[in-house]
């Protein structure tokens, strides 16, 4: 439970979402995450280690210092909430979506873009058909998870909610 507390982080969530890409060193997080300074990015770099949910790959000496390489953990155990957890990170998750969406309407971009949106869809599927569309959802976003420097590239966050209907 706390180790899904800790990634719930808005910026957590960026340096786990690049990390689930790619090994990195902090130089190359901080070079392709923009907006965040270096402090706050070693300090989200550290809870997240000492969380378990990265792991070093590599430690390599340059010019006297040690540049250390992260990667996703690979021994973080699949944890199970209880329900009432559930709600709480949940709920927490909202929050970070909540946030994210007022910021945005507070800002300069909000009245010069409208390349923004929600919506919901109900769809039918069997399981073998839910896991092929998850792993197609996943293979289209996967490109675009990383900055490639191209000119009016800007960054979206993309937020999945995935529930069974419970009918009433």
């Amino acid at each position: 439970m706390a180790n899904l507390e800790v990634a719930l982080h808005p910026v957590r969530m960026k340096i786990l979402s690049y990390l689930f890409l790619e090994p990195a060193t902090p130089q190359q997080l901080h070079k392709d995450l923009h907006g965040i300074p270096p402090a706050t990015l070693y300090r989200h770099i550290k809870a997240l280690f000492d969380a378990g949910l990265i792991e070093v790959e590599q430690e390599t000496q340059k010019r006297g210092a040690t540049e250390v390489t992260y990667r996703l953990s690979r021994t973080t155990a699949r944890v199970n909430p209880s329900s009432d957890e559930l709600k709480k990170l949940f709920n927490s998750y909202l929050a970070g979506i909540l946030n994210s969406f007022d910021r945005f309407l507070d800002s300069e971009q909000e009245k010069e873009s409208r390349q923004h949106g929600f919506s919901k869809a109900i769809f039918y599927a069997t399981p073998d058909q839910l896991d092929e569309f998850q792993k197609k959802l996943l293979a289209a976003i996967t490109p675009l998870l990383k900055p490639s420097g191209q000119p009016q590239q800007m960054a979206y966050e993309l937020s999945t909610i995935l529930l069974p209907v419970v009918e009433e």
